[in-house]
């Protein structure tokens, strides 16, 4: 591949806030490719440049990239650590370097003339994946390829120190459209509920668009339960437990004058105890980034039961960290974030090591999301297990880029 033509272009993510797009011409093809922006971002996330320092280092990689010959991602993205030179991008910035990556990812598909995901699926390392145990195969007629479960957030927000996010996922899966319009049935049950149950409820939204709503967690679970077990769905938390740490202790604020603290033994518990009395399957980010023995403990305790205990903040989408949380086994699944770690080259490389010990892999999107559907074809291609996506709002750009693949797979039979 021949680059002829690179630019950099500030645009706007779905928070108002900028952000960047990279469009990359070459002898056969053009595409652009824009990224996310997090509003809560981990300690361990590559650096993030703010779009108009990115826009003026980007003259630094376009010298080095224009009319450059590349055969592979692999080259693509090992020139851009080179050119960097730092530990997390601090110079040139992860998100232009995961808007150069998925560029010439895009591109490259193009000009074989496949799917971005086929073309994902294509290059991904060959590791020894045990992804496939346990899962539900969908009804793509692929042998290899499988369409991922939604995992959408339906309730929550930033509006106190509580459980942060409260999502939904289906028990089985034969479509994703079905599981998606199943959960999009339940996401509006759930508002009619709050209705009901919260005076103060007006049908508000956070920036993910799920219901905003001034019940505390355990009444916002028991209104979950219904709508789950009544449409065969499990429950998801994401626990944002960095937001709760407050160098001590975990400390909740259920409203109404009710704050408690928890230390670590105390929040093993009292999550332990949620995921018997509800519906849960599903527990994101249990303990702050750095408390990999706490991670350790409420996998031991739940993981063996049908439990998935995921790492966000722990891991950052970085391989090392990874490494770390497999000595001290520490959950058994992960979120993908592909703009927290900076190329394509990186993200498979962090998918596959967690696939080859069975762990569940989420490809997940940001606070602050673009139009681009990278994260779609990268489920696809890559073999995860779940999306993370909202199912409404800005959100269904992505939902429905994922029916539009799953549409392509079976009429590829």
């Amino acid at each position: 591949m021949i680059v002829q033509n690179l630019r950099i272009r500030e645009i706007f993510a779905t928070t108002s806030l900028k952000t960047i797009e990279v469009e990359l011409e070459t002898t056969k093809t053009r595409v652009r490719s824009s990224v996310p922006i997090g509003t809560s971002r981990g300690r361990y996330e590559v650096h993030c440049l703010p779009a108009d320092a990115a826009v003026r280092k980007f003259a630094i990689i376009r010298r080095n990239f224009r009319t450059s010959q590349f055969s592979n991602q692999t080259e693509v993205d090992n020139l851009m650590h080179e050119l960097d030179r730092t530990s997390g991008f601090r110079e040139l910035g992860g998100n232009t370097a995961l808007a150069l990556s998925s560029a010439f990812l895009k591109a490259f598909a193009a000009e074989e003339g496949v799917e971005l995901w086929e073309y994902a699926a294509r290059i991904k390392p060959k590791g020894k994946a045990k992804s496939g145990k346990g899962r539900d195969k969908a009804n793509t007629g692929s042998a290899d390829l499988q369409m991922p479960k939604p995992l959408c957030n339906v309730a929550g927000g930033w509006h106190r120190k509580d459980i942060q996010e409260f999502l939904l996922l289906p028990v089985h899966q034969d479509s994703f459209m079905q599981s998606a319009e199943k959960i999009t049935e339940a996401y509006k049950e759930v508002a009619e509920k709050l209705k009901k149950a919260d005076r103060g409820f007006a049908y508000g939204k956070n920036i993910e668009s799920a219901w905003v709503t001034s019940l505390n967690s355990e009444q916002l679970l028991e209104l979950l339960k219904e709508v789950a077990d009544a449409r065969l769905l499990k429950i998801g938390i994401d626990v944002a437990a960095s937001q709760l740490w407050d160098g001590e202790n975990y400390v909740y604020d259920f409203g109404n004058g009710r704050v408690e603290k928890m230390n670590r033994p105390e929040h093993v518990a009292f999550l332990a105890d949620l995921a018997e009395r509800y519906p849960i399957s599903y527990i994101e980010d249990p303990f702050h980034e750095d408390d990999f023995l706490g991670f350790g403990v409420l996998n031991q305790s739940i993981g063996g039961k049908g439990k998935l205990v995921c790492g966000d903040d722990l891991y950052a989408t970085n391989l090392e960290r990874l490494r770390e949380g497999i000595k001290h086994k520490a959950t058994n699944a992960v979120i993908v974030k592909p703009n927290q770690v900076g190329t394509v080259t990186d993200t498979m490389n962090f998918v596959t090591e967690a696939q080859e010990h069975g762990w569940r892999t989420v490809m997940s999107h940001r606070s602050g999301e673009t139009e681009d559907t990278l994260v779609c074809s990268l489920a696809v291609g890559l073999g995860c297990d779940f999306v993370k996506f909202g199912i409404s709002g800005d959100r269904v750009a992505k939902i429905n880029e994922m029916i539009r693949i799953e549409e392509k797979i079976k009429e590829g039979v």
